[in-house]
């Protein structure tokens, strides 16, 4: 929890996410705030009969705040000036991704039983919502869900990031195709999201590709947010979900076929990935209230290969963060950014990943480095990690 603000008082802070925002090389704070929350005031609610967690429209909003980097080793608040403070809510996660492809980091943040935010960089640290001209205030039917952790990846491989928030039971796991026109298109039913997700409460999502095959698959960790006096009324606990990609836009949920029903279930929270073993397929770890977090080794088949790139900048931010990146082989191009920002309360570091499926050689590698630099790296071999340093 942040210090209390002169307006809202206490800010309680659920995600935090690292941004160039003005693009000058130094990595601003972007902190993503629940909703207003004293012990001393909290309202008695009750749940099947019992006391449990109140519904978010017992709490007022509260601002997002963004901290630019001085580069002294000092931030300063720029919440006002962004415009990010002018639109309380009630986030639960932050997408951090350049949308439209014109060299800015838009923000886009779920909130929990409100409209959602779509921040369009306007330049100069400068932020415009317009959630609502995106398409991605609210579902598609103009229902409010309990928008927890959100991604934001390329899904159908056209070079526009994508979007995935996940929700609670009946209210599905809301699919953003980005049109690459400045708006979105809701694909949760046509991608078969709906039906496969509407049973399902969810937490924290991760977009990676899991098999290798060169098409980024979704991670849910699993778990509801009433407490455990609810069951077998609500399903509480509930077992980790992977989605496959199966090309198209269209999805195959995996649960007992991906290993997951190997534990019990549990309350999931935050999740985030990884090659924890360098074998070059990402795994995953998830965290749990009042449980041990988990650690799930990928063990799907060898035979496709994979690229991952660790990124240095130079003239841009020193990890890369902002960068887009291509890879061409013969099967196709692929695309992807780097970013630490993903799922609830999580983070991701390290290499950006690819899947290449059978091709053992990337044709091109384009990096779009934040600073405008464009880097080629051409044939390159799979299967390993391949150090980039932006040049000077």
């Amino acid at each position: 929890m942040n210090k209390p603000d002169a307006e809202f008082g206490p800010l309680w802070s659920v995600a935090a996410a690292w941004v160039d925002v003005n693009n000058d090389g130094l990595l601003d704070l972007l902190v993503i705030n629940y909703l207003k929350w004293d012990a001393k005031t909290e309202p008695d609610c009750e749940v099947f009969g019992h006391r449990d967690y109140c519904h978010p429209k017992m709490y007022k909003p509260t601002p997002n705040q963004l901290f630019i980097n001085n580069g002294n080793g000092t931030f300063r608040d720029a919440s006002v000036e962004s415009g990010l403070r002018a639109q309380p809510g009630k986030g639960m996660g932050a997408a951090v991704a350049d949308f439209n492809l014109n060299g800015k980091m838009d923000l886009f943040v779920p909130n929990d039983k409100l409209v959602n935010f779509f921040f369009r960089n306007q330049g100069n640290g400068k932020f415009t919502e317009s959630g609502f001209e995106a398409g991605v205030s609210l579902r598609e039917d103009g229902t409010f869900i309990s928008g927890m952790g959100v991604d934001a990846r390329d899904l159908d491989n056209d070079g526009y990031p994508d979007m995935v928030i996940v929700a609670l039971d009946k209210e599905t796991f809301p699919i953003y195709r980005n049109t690459g026109k400045g708006d979105f298109q809701d694909v949760t039913e046509p991608s078969g999201m709906t039906k496969l997700s509407l049973p399902m409460a969810g937490y924290s999502p991760n977009i990676a590709d899991f098999d290798n095959d060169g098409w980024k698959d979704i991670f849910v960790s699993r778990g509801h947010v009433q407490g455990m006096k609810s069951q077998p009324r609500v399903m509480v606990e509930q077992p980790n979900t992977v989605f496959r990609n199966l090309g198209g836009m269209k999805f195959s949920a995996l649960t007992e076929d991906a290993g997951f029903t190997a534990l019990a279930p549990s309350r999931h929270r935050g999740s985030s990935v990884g090659d924890l073993n360098g074998d070059g397929k990402l795994d995953v770890v998830v965290t749990a209230l009042s449980a041990p977090a988990e650690v799930w080794m990928n063990n799907s088949p060898d035979h496709n290969h994979w690229l991952e790139l660790k990124l240095q900048g130079t003239k841009s931010n020193r990890d890369g963060i902002g960068a887009r990146i291509k890879v061409v082989t013969k099967r196709g191009t692929q695309y992807s950014q780097m970013s630490t920002s993903t799922g609830y309360a999580s983070s991701c570091a390290g290499p950006v990943h690819f899947g290449m499926g059978e091709d053992a050689t990337a044709e091109l590698v384009e990096i779009r480095w934040p600073s405008g630099i464009v880097q080629q790296l051409k044939n390159v071999p799979a299967d390993r990690i391949v150090a980039v340093k932006e040049p000077q």
